[in-house]
């Protein structure tokens, strides 16, 4: 039996159709970009690379200021820890101050405190030495006469034998000598403002023989918050045994400061 020829195909309808529709769209797209595959100007080039050689120089000169700003951040850094470091120094030193200042305050507390202290003491001293004491002295060297020692206050009150006074506060004659060789002697602790009247009495002459009666010569003297105030001597001729023939000696002055004036007669 003869066999049939097979006519043999390798590609079939569809297949063509398959590359015939992929070549159009190849031509398609081509002629599409077609203009971007067509050779530039030159002058675009150089153009192109003018601008490209100014963005390498700005990116150089960025990249440059960059590294200048790195530095300098670099040294702003350094800086700021230096900074620190010394604020860290002053707040010691600030700390050491405001401890020695609280330590400047307690002194000085304790300084006002010592000063009124020493302030009250000044006011009791300054009192005090506004104040004086009195002490009238007389004495006579003879045995035979007895002289008395007559003292008036401010207020008028009279100290002698007769009225010695209680005690030295408010005035006393602490000694009253009858047999000579005498001495006389009249105090006061605290002396008040005004006048003192020294006054002295020919009290007795114990001879008897009035022809032959000798006269009394008396001392005497002041003493007070300021030092001593002699009197001198005073001749006592005629003798007197009432009160009222005293012969008047000296005036004692005491003053509001305690000072003390001294007048004699």
């Amino acid at each position: 039996m003869k066999t049939r020829n097979r006519e043999v195909n390798v590609f079939s309808m569809s297949a063509l159709d398959l590359f015939a529709s992929a070549l159009g769209a190849f031509i398609l797209i081509s002629i599409v970009l077609m203009p971007y595959f067509l050779r530039l100007n030159p002058e675009d080039v150089a153009d192109l690379r003018r601008e490209l050689r100014q963005e390498q120089n700005t990116s150089a000169e960025l990249r440059r200021r960059l590294d200048e700003a790195q530095n300098e951040l670099q040294r702003c850094r350094q800086q700021e820890a230096a900074c620190r470091e010394d604020l860290a120094a002053l707040q010691q030193e600030v700390d050491q101050a405001q401890a020695e200042l609280a330590e400047a305050r307690e002194d000085l507390q304790q300084t006002q405190s010592e000063l009124q202290q020493c302030q009250a003491n000044l006011d009791v001293c300054e009192e005090k030495l506004s104040k004086t004491f009195l002490a009238i002295v007389i004495q006579w060297p003879t045995e035979i006469h007895d002289v008395d020692l007559h003292v008036i206050d401010p207020a008028g009150e009279r100290f002698y034998y007769r009225n010695k006074g209680t005690d030295r506060a408010s005035g006393q004659l602490s000694a009253d000598t009858t047999n000579g060789p005498g001495v006389e002697i009249w105090e006061l602790a605290e002396a008040r403002v005004g006048e003192y009247k020294v006054l002295y009495n020919f009290y007795s002459n114990r001879d008897g023989d009035e022809v032959n009666m000798k006269d009394a010569v008396v001392k005497g003297g002041v003493y007070h918050r300021d030092g001593h105030h002699p009197l001198g001597e005073r001749t006592l001729t005629t003798v007197h045994d009432a009160n009222a023939n005293a012969v008047p000696v000296a005036t004692v002055t005491v003053k509001e400061d305690g000072s003390v004036d001294i007048s004699q007669r």
